[in-house]
């Protein structure tokens, strides 16, 4: 019985803490300093690579259908890691002098490369004591710190992987697309592209990806018309606020929207199944509902599934 009682208080406390866990991936985020904040620069400065080379090669040749080959690039860890030690010897000052859309392609590979180095450098992942209950023992919710304690070296910075999503990201671009091209390593996550972002054709890889996910029936969203209920990724109630009409930005500069809920707006431009977009048009009483979020990892050796429905609702 006490064996019993000790486990119910463990599995409440966890229970308590579970916001906290998955905080970086919430619209309500854990207080994280400026990313400028206690700077340490690197001294090397050299050439970058803009077409950010070695890390397209590893995701042409490893990632399919957004699933990632851990291995495979563990088995080029060479590689990998000389394209992880280039994003650490640029200065800040050299990143600042770079156009827009470099920086921008810049801090979203870097984004997604510091994902895949904190999972092969503990890869296969396995489940950590009571935090298994939770989460699936692959998933990445199982490295402890992943958003907020691990550091990584970019930009003349040792920076989290939150700091360069909300502080850098979010904050320095302000472009919704942009969460749909950084990947948190997830079966729910959108895909991982398999080739790195590029300043030249960075906003038709942005395009691609916003157009990829929301017509992603089991990630994006999906329409039920028996039901009249849309079903959408709860990255759409996580960060709702980028898609406020103040905000927003399709391309590099922002557009108005035209009704009341900008996540409609948003999913209605990037639709591109005819009588989904036509219910829509209709502008009839849509009740809203997520999608349920799979944390497994997104590998290679992982068979996808249809996801059901979270009874979390907004009507």
């Amino acid at each position: 019985m006490k064996r019993s009682s000790l486990k119910l208080n463990a599995a409440m406390i966890l229970t308590g803490c579970f916001p906290f866990l998955i905080a970086s991936c919430s619209a309500t985020k854990p207080s994280l300093p400026s990313a400028s904040t206690n700077p340490k620069p690197f001294e090397t400065a050299r050439a970058f690579d803009h077409s950010h080379g070695e890390l397209d090669h590893l995701l042409k040749k490893y990632v399919k259908n957004g699933l990632v080959n851990y291995r495979g690039i563990l088995s080029e860890s060479d590689a990998f890691y000389r394209y992880v030690t280039s994003l650490g010897a640029v200065s800040s000052p050299t990143v600042n002098k770079w156009s827009r859309e470099q920086q921008m392609a810049y801090w979203i590979n870097a984004y997604n490369a510091f994902t895949i180095q904190a999972i092969i450098e503990r890869y296969p992942i396995r489940g950590r004591s009571l935090v298994g209950i939770f989460f699936p023992r692959n998933s990445i919710l199982q490295i402890s710190g992943i958003w907020s304690r691990l550091t990584f070296n970019a930009g003349g910075y040792n920076l989290t992987l939150g700091q360069i999503e909300h502080d850098i990201l979010r904050k320095g671009f302000i472009d919704a697309r942009i969460h749909f091209a950084i990947v948190c390593a997830s079966i729910s996550c959108p895909v991982l592209r398999p080739e790195a972002y590029r300043f030249d054709v960075l906003e038709r890889q942005l395009h691609e990806q916003a157009i990829q996910f929301v017509n992603d029936t089991t990630r994006g969203a999906r329409w039920d018309a028996d039901q009249k209920r849309l079903y959408v990724s709860k990255i759409f109630k996580w960060f709702k606020e980028d898609f406020n009409p103040t905000t927003i930005s399709i391309g590099s500069s922002n557009q108005p929207h035209t009704t009341s809920d900008p996540v409609l707006d948003f999913i209605r431009i990037y639709l591109r199944n005819e009588s989904f977009a036509q219910a829509l048009a209709a502008d009839q009483d849509i009740r809203l509902s997520y999608l349920a979020y799979d944390w497994r990892l997104n590998e290679q050796i992982q068979t996808t599934r249809s996801l059901p429905e979270s009874p979390d609702t907004d009507g």
